[in-house]
């Protein structure tokens, strides 16, 4: 059994494109002091696209290009020197966003509200750098594929989907996905996934794409789906299959076993991406916009 598609309500439906981009740039207004001070911002680092594989520095000549001039070179010899290089590198992003029925979830603020504002704060920093970004969009199919391009009408685009696509399907399938992307991309591509990764079956797909493509995970939680608090008989629906079920949450070793099975499901996944060298990012929905910010910053400073 499976929940009728029209009982699903969307917490983005009231959103608009306009109103989440100007909340992008205002939060790193605000927060443009922390990014300097730690030389972040979510572009530099791995999202760094443009880049060149020096092949030589000779002399400058009439009507090459001064951005190439090394200045080092130039001051040891006296005589103005460029860099040569082979080929411009230029970074493609995607995001892999769920849109599962599980995505609907969140004790104050849904999952796919806070896969909202991640998506929009990274295609906006990755776009107005000049390099290219996609999504993908998936439950247990692939629910929309938007191929990478560039500029700032993309980034309005992209982010318009995200927030007016009405999935098809309730149930989630990460694996399915990460195959979907290893058939359609040719170049290697920066491919990060927003998702709870509550999926089966995962694990092979999600590592094979990560030997060929640049993959981080930024993983979705909500403190009720860890601990479960004491207020009696209450009756809970799995959003994804519409399974109901009735539990007394009053019963302390019930309480206890679904603990301690969230604690072992966290460390298997905190395991799985070490031993995939899978950079993971775990963020709560009761983070606040500028701390989730802050967070990207932070996680996306390492060396590109």
């Amino acid at each position: 059994m499976t929940v009728p598609q029209e009982e699903r309500i969307s917490s983005l439906s009231g959103y608009s494109v306009e109103e989440c981009l100007n909340t992008v740039r205002k939060i790193r207004m605000i927060s443009g002091e922390y990014a300097q001070r730690n030389e972040a911002g979510i572009h530099k680092s791995r999202f760094r696209g443009r880049g060149t594989d020096l092949a030589d520095i000779r002399e400058y000549a009439f009507g090459d290009d001064i951005r190439s001039m090394d200045w080092n070179v130039t001051a040891r010899y006296h005589k103005p020197h460029i860099r040569i290089h082979n080929t411009d590198r230029e970074r493609t992003l995607y995001l892999v966003i769920d849109r599962s029925a599980s995505s609907t979830f969140g004790t104050d603020v849904s999952k796919e509200l806070k896969a909202l504002e991640i998506s929009a704060t990274i295609l906006y920093s990755v776009l107005k750098e000049g390099d290219a970004a996609g999504v993908l969009l998936f439950t247990d199919r692939v629910e929309k594929y938007i191929p990478a391009r560039k500029g700032m009408k993309h980034a309005a685009a992209a982010i318009n989907t995200i927030i007016s696509h009405a999935p098809v399907s309730n149930q989630t399938d990460l694996g399915h996905a990460a195959e979907y992307l290893l058939g359609r991309l040719k170049r290697k591509s920066q491919i990060v996934i927003i998702s709870d990764f509550d999926s089966a079956n995962f694990e092979d797909a999600i590592a094979l794409l990560s030997r060929t493509h640049d993959v981080q995970a930024i993983r979705l939680q909500d403190n009720r789906e860890s601990e479960i608090p004491d207020v009696g008989l209450i009756e809970i629906v799995d959003p994804e299959t519409g399974e109901h079920m009735l539990i007394d949450t009053s019963d302390t070793e019930f309480r206890k076993q679904y603990q301690l099975i969230a604690e072992a499901h966290e460390r298997k996944l905190t395991n799985y991406f070490r031993k995939n060298r899978i950079p993971a990012l775990d963020v709560p929905t009761s983070d606040a916009y500028r701390d989730v910010f802050v967070k990207l910053n932070t996680f996306y400073r390492g060396p590109a």
